[in-house]
């Protein structure tokens, strides 16, 4: 890996891929001196300080009121003080628990707007699904020019990653079946993203769906 490679990674990206090394390891439960030491034999120059900071805004039951909103980047789960482990949903509890359901409701409603910001810049006509019938997707997007009507599912980064799989899966019989719309649009978060097999993302271009990814840093952007 080169050192431009390394320096496009955030630090939340390095303490991730540190701690998932430790945890393939065999070490379950591992210190955060354990977790900077293993994220700086992969950059040794990266800020002991800022890594430090990160850890509290990466664990999903830190009390910091920066913490993370995004499932993607709440992967550690605190033990006790600085002892840490991977988070598991099952075993520790779904994330509203430890973010709040109305927080969640608020990101949600932060990603829609950016949604239909982006596609609007694309110069599309967004306009919401009003239909409560089967297999409608979340939005629909037109452009009177070339007469497209292309459906647009937004799978909540926010929500735990089991929800998300589960909508996946709905979203992608509801591109098969329904032929009411030209093309799909299908946001993903990016970790579930990396997750879908190339068997599938192949099934969905033969229905015309494409994957697009959600990214979140201060802000939601979309990569479509």
């Amino acid at each position: 890996m080169s050192t431009g490679d390394l320096d496009k990674k955030p630090n939340w990206v390095l303490l991730k891929e540190a701690a998932e090394s430790i945890y393939r390891s065999g070490k379950v439960y591992f210190t955060r001196k354990e977790l900077i030491s293993e994220v700086k034999k992969r950059d040794p120059a990266r800020s002991e300080e800022s890594l430090e900071f990160e850890i509290d805004l990466v664990t999903v039951n830190s009390s910091s009121k920066d913490k993370y909103r995004d499932p993607e980047k709440l992967f550690l789960y605190r033990i006790e003080r600085g002892k840490y482990t991977l988070y598991n949903p099952e075993e520790h509890g779904e994330l509203e628990k430890y973010v709040g359901t109305q927080r969640l409701i608020t990101t949600r409603k932060k990603l829609v707007e950016e949604v239909v910001k982006t596609l609007e810049e694309m110069g599309f006509d967004v306009t919401p699904s009003r239909s409560n019938k089967p297999l409608e997707p979340d939005m629909i997007a037109e452009k009177g020019d070339d007469e497209r009507s292309i459906g647009i599912w937004i799978i909540d980064p926010s929500s735990p990653l089991s929800t998300q799989y589960r909508y996946l899966a709905y979203i992608i019989g509801s591109c098969i079946l329904n032929k009411n719309y030209s093309e799909y649009i299908i946001l993903v978060p990016g970790e579930l993203y990396r997750r879908i097999q190339q068997e599938v993302i192949d099934v969905l271009n033969k229905f015309n769906a494409k994957l697009a990814i959600i990214k979140e840093e201060r802000r939601y952007t979309i990569q479509i």
